[in-house]
Formats: structure tokens, sequence, C-alpha cells
């Protein structure tokens, strides 16, 4: 049934487009948003972020088909939106944690970075 010569989501017998998206949109939303305040602890943030996650979503997966998880793309997505905006906030030549005051090095690895921002 879903061998080689099955088509795959996205390609031309899987169209992707607004319509797909948008029934993507109404079931993973909801889901999204509550691991980004789960996360973030800021529901603006995580709001703001799925939507961008979405927008992306709208411009790559027509050409690129529908990854095997929607709602983990997006939730993903949306974190490093999320992410790259609070470093961008709380950054002014050193990268800052915003809940402790301290001062990380200008180049953080990620994994400083991961535990400042509390994905670690």
């Amino acid at each position: 049934m879903f061998g080689a010569d099955s088509p795959r989501k996205g390609s031309a017998a899987f169209p992707i487009d607004e319509a797909v998206v948008s029934r993507i949109f109404r079931e993973e939303y909801g889901r999204s948003v509550a691991a980004l305040i789960r996360a973030f602890g800021d529901i603006d943030v995580a709001e703001d972020a799925v939507q961008e996650a979405f927008a992306v979503a709208l411009r790559k997966w027509p050409g690129a088909g529908l990854p095997p998880n929607p709602g983990g793309w997006i939730t993903t997505t949306a974190r490093n939106v999320a992410t790259d905006r609070h470093v961008d906030r709380s950054c002014s030549g050193r990268w800052r944690c915003s809940c402790r005051g301290t001062a990380i090095p200008a180049r953080p690895r990620r994994s400083d970075l991961c535990r400042t921002i509390g994905f670690a």
C-alpha cells in the first residue's frame, strides 16, 4: 500500500495549499501555543511565534511537501522563532539571562544558551 511507488504528501498527488495548512492550524495551534507558554511563560510570545511558524509553513510546505509530523514541525519552528526573538531582545553586546540577570559570554555555546533560556 505505501511502497516506493506511492506518492508522498506534498507531491503533485497531494498538493499542499492554504486549505491544508488551515486544517493543520486548527488542529495544532492550541497544542503548540500551550507548549510555548510552558517554555517561555508568556502567552504573547507563544502566540506570535506559532503564527510566524505557520507563515513559514505556508512558504515552505508547497515546495518541500508536508513533513511527517506537521504539529511537531510547527512547535519546533515556533520555539526557534521565540528563542531567536528572546536572544535578540536581550542582546546588548552580551547575552543576558532575563530571569537571573546573569551575563554569559558574547558567543555562548548552544548548551549555555539552552540552559539560560530554560531548555536544559
